[in-house]
């Protein structure tokens, strides 16, 4: 069996939001790399509204001349793990 070494995420808490991969519009943002109505994609909650403290496993969208949902799957996931080397 193999062991895992790390997680990507945290365990889930009963009664919280499910994380997973997501695309998401900045409607504000205190961080120099985002900016209101910016797309980002990156590890959150499944939810309406999220708010994020620690943005630094999230990307700007720079092109969006595809489908964002592409981003949850092979698009985001290529780019995270060649991130994540």
């Amino acid at each position: 069996m193999m062991k895992l070494e790390r997680q990507l995420t945290d365990p889930y808490v009963l009664g919280s939001p499910i994380t997973g991969y997501g695309v998401a519009k900045v409607l504000d943002s205190a961080h120099p790399g985002f900016a209101k109505d910016d797309l980002v994609w990156g590890i959150t909650g499944w939810e309406e509204y999220s708010l994020i403290s620690d943005p630094k496993n999230f990307f700007k969208i720079q092109h969006t001349n595809v489908l964002l949902s592409y981003y949850a799957g092979i698009l985001g996931n290529y780019q995270f793990y060649s991130i994540l080397g």
